[in-house]
């Protein structure tokens, strides 16, 4: 558990570049490794080098940077549109998938074909929803899966594990053919089922959603496209002069490929980033091609290269640096580990460690250090920080924190919209519902019953829960009946009357009911 707290800092109107940056913007290799620690500068370096560029004569629209995610795309979209002062016609910050899906887009409609389309997460997970219910009743031939994952085939969780797998199989452009010897040679029988899975999945994108592409084949398809097309890559080239790619440790396999037919365009290229942060691994990326891969761009190795190394931080205090230091020191490094040797040019800082006996006295100290900082302190509460391992120790340590006086706003975070807290009571809601107008007979599982009570449409806590079990179960020893608690709430949400007779104990079951 890592609690920060943000030091005072002065903010300055216009951008300053310290030695090892301005040697980046200043390089003129066709291509640009620049590697930095935390805090050296990385992403405002990807903003600068695209204003020294257009400032060198370059039209905004030939520039390009592409990053890992919507988010930081879009971060960097705004950043270097603010600076550069002006618009575009085209986006100046994309996504891997935009860029790839961009270039099928612009060939598909010099051809005349209709406009390709990008399938969505849900859309997979509905594909693979849908084979697999095939497979169990039988509507389909079932591959042959192992015992250690029949019991999870219906499960959503293996669903998204199933497509992971797939897309990573896709990236590294392995066909159901491939898949299955791979699961042969290496010993891996739910990847041999899996092949099955992948080829039906092909059949099925080809003839129900022609001309759609996924997210892990775009960059596969435009990259044959421009290996394929001669002319493609020379329109692309002429159209893309300079591409930075931010966070290059987050690439995949398909995306170095991508880039490295882009390079034999003759389109410069400037690599930033920091193999020690990857974190998109379990998608398929790979910080090997920043370490060492990256030496085979362009159209002669070793031909107009260059590292540059940021060596100053500006982000963490002098004492959080240097402990930082410690630590990575004894980590093994990936392509040497040039980038963790810098020097701070934060304050001062201060880093404290506190070993407790229990989670318990871990949040109970947490909450006192940041109450003691903004009481105290007079520090702002926006200026905090509380960084975890993992979603579930965030989320008691939330409720926590609020329960101690703390205000908690929790980050944002990539997730389906089917599993959004507010979304998950509406689809169950829903899911039950047309259970009940196909089957007037449907039982209603407890178990979501309780869960629809609690969630916001129900509006209610544990403890009016229990006082609505009590008073089921009271009416129904009172008059003779035997049925239990669950039972009785599952009754309870299909008569809307009934619910409404309980009063205000009831009237969350009501709201159940009516809706």
């Amino acid at each position: 558990m890592v609690i920060l707290r943000r030091a005072p800092a002065q903010r300055v109107a216009e951008v300053c570049l310290d030695e090892s940056q301005q040697r980046a913007v200043d390089s003129t290799a066709a291509v640009l490794r620049i590697l930095g620690g935390p805090g050296t500068g990385k992403s405002t370096l990807a903003v600068e080098l695209v204003v020294h560029t257009v400032s060198k004569g370059a039209r905004p629209d030939e520039c390009l940077v592409v990053a890992a995610t919507r988010a930081a795309a879009g971060v960097l979209r705004q950043r270097v549109t603010t600076r550069l002062g002006g618009t575009s016609t085209l986006p100046l910050a994309r996504t891997w998938q935009a860029l790839g899906f961009g270039i099928l887009r612009a060939e598909a409609a010099l051809r005349g074909d209709p406009a390709p389309r990008l399938l969505n997460g849900p859309e997979q997970d509905a594909i693979l929803r849908d084979l697999l219910a095939g497979h169990a009743s039988g509507d389909a031939p079932a591959p042959e899966w192992p015992a250690s994952v029949r019991d999870a085939l219906t499960t959503r969780g293996f669903r998204n594990e199933l497509r992971d797998l797939l897309m990573r199989a896709v990236e590294h452009g392995q066909g159901p053919e491939d898949l299955h010897r791979l699961g042969r040679e290496l010993g891996r029988p739910e990847w041999v089922a899996a092949a099955r899975v992948l080829r039906e999945y092909d059949e099925v994108t080809s003839l129900s959603r022609h001309g759609s592409y996924d997210p892990a084949w775009v960059l596969t398809a435009a990259a044959d496209v421009l290996e394929d097309v001669p002319s493609a890559l020379a329109r692309l080239h002429e159209s893309l002069r300079f591409v930075v790619v931010d966070d290059a440790q987050e690439m995949t396999s398909a995306a170095a490929r991508l880039l490295r037919v882009i390079a034999r365009g003759g389109t410069r290229i400037v690599l930033i980033g920091d193999p020690d942060s990857a974190v998109q691994t379990f998608r398929g990326a790979d910080p090997r091609f920043l370490a060492s891969g990256w030496e085979d761009l362009g159209s002669a190795p070793g031909a107009g290269r260059e590292t540059v190394v940021l060596d100053r931080g500006h982000r963490l205090p002098e004492a959080v640096a240097a402990v930082a230091n410690r630590v990575t020191r004894r980590i093994g490094a990936l392509g040497g580990g040039e980038q963790r040797r810098f020097t701070t040019l934060g304050a001062a800082g201060q880093v404290d460690v506190a070993l407790l006996r229990s989670v318990a006295q871990e949040t109970s100290h947490i909450a006192a250090v940041l109450r003691r900082a903004h009481l105290v302190e007079g520090m702002p509460w926006t200026d905090m920080a509380v960084v975890v391992r993992g979603s579930a120790r965030a989320a008691s340590l939330r409720r926590t924190l609020a329960q101690a006086g703390v205000p908690v706003t929790a980050a944002s975070a990539e997730t389906p919209v089917r599993d959004e807290v507010a979304v998950r009571p509406l689809l169950a809601l829903l899911e039950e519902a047309v259970a009940v107008a196909r089957d007037p007979g449907h039982v209603v599982d407890p178990v979501r019953v309780a869960d629809l009570v609690l969630s916001p449409i129900g509006g209610s806590d544990a403890v009016g829960l229990r006082r609505l079990r009590r008073l089921l179960r009271q009416e129904e020893l009172g008059g003779g009946g035997g049925r239990s608690s669950d039972e009785l709430l599952s009754d309870l949400v299909r008569d809307p009357l009934w619910a409404g007779r309980l009063g205000g104990t009831g009237r969350p079951a009501a709201r159940i009911a009516a809706a």
